[in-house]
């Protein structure tokens, strides 16, 4: 892995706390808040001013552009080259996005993790991430755990062109299957005060570094599109066997 990725992790105090705050940055800035590091507080994602591009990985556009059926020690090596210090399980899956807006009708902050959580007591309101993100489907992992995806891109839709989203939805039409490249982190939350019942959301939140028009042509085509998952260690709120847990119940070809 390299020092000079454009791509890294900080964290700040508060409340008395020496870190409290997590943030996914781009270009030394905070592209992303991701939540902090209390697991009994709500998870969260929000857009901030340094979310503003994606970041290439030429070394393997070809390969990426026509799809991955299969994850190699050298591909995952030329990924992990891009990113930041750190331990990562790479991660091969399919998914099938869902556009999805804040306040929308599908908007996770607005319903799962109200009914849980309920809304922030100070603005009296759902979380808002100031960004569309995509759905990728909920699981049940136990009668008390629920595994929730997303899939959040580094800048706005309307930021893409329209020609290349275009010609990703032909290939998409006649079989192709393109995959997206993302750092993607794992946070289990649940309140820790319930009915008898402990009840937690397993969410692993992927961050889109690579294929923004593919996986907008995947959405608008309702089709399936390939994702090559950095998943990351040290991070998130979870531990190893949290990871384990729901790298079975997505079927993900590891390594």
């Amino acid at each position: 892995m390299t020092m000079s990725s454009p791509i890294g992790f900080s964290r700040v105090g508060g409340g008395g706390w020496k870190e409290w705050d997590r943030f996914l940055t781009l270009d030394g800035k905070p592209a992303y808040h991701i939540g902090n590091i209390c697991n009994t507080c709500a998870f969260f994602f929000e857009r901030l001013e340094g979310a503003v591009r994606s970041v290439q990985f030429d070394a393997v556009v070809s390969v990426l552009t026509d799809g991955v059926d299969e994850l190699t020690p050298d591909l995952a090596e030329q990924l992990a080259r891009l990113l930041p210090e750190g331990e990562y399980t790479a991660c091969l899956l399919s998914c099938h996005p869902a556009r999805t807006r804040p306040g929308g009708i599908d908007d996770y902050f607005s319903h799962e993790q109200t009914d849980l959580f309920g809304v922030d007591t100070f603005w009296d309101l759902p979380h808002d991430p100031r960004t569309e993100y995509y759905r990728l489907g909920t699981k049940m992992i136990t009668p008390a755990r629920r595994l929730f995806e997303f899939l959040v891109p580094m800048f706005p839709g309307r930021w893409l062109n329209p020609e290349t989203v275009a010609a990703y939805g032909a290939a998409l039409a006649v079989g192709k299957t393109p995959t997206a490249v993302a750092i993607s982190i794992l946070d289990v939350k649940g309140p820790a005060e319930t009915d008898g019942i402990v009840e937690q959301h397993l969410c692993l939140t992927h961050y889109i570094l690579d294929g923004h028009h593919k996986v907008l042509a995947a959405a608008q085509a309702q089709r399936s599109v390939g994702l090559l998952s950095m998943l990351t260690k040290g991070h998130g709120v979870c531990d190893d066997d949290d990871q384990r847990a729901v790298l079975a119940a997505l079927g993900a070809q590891a390594g």
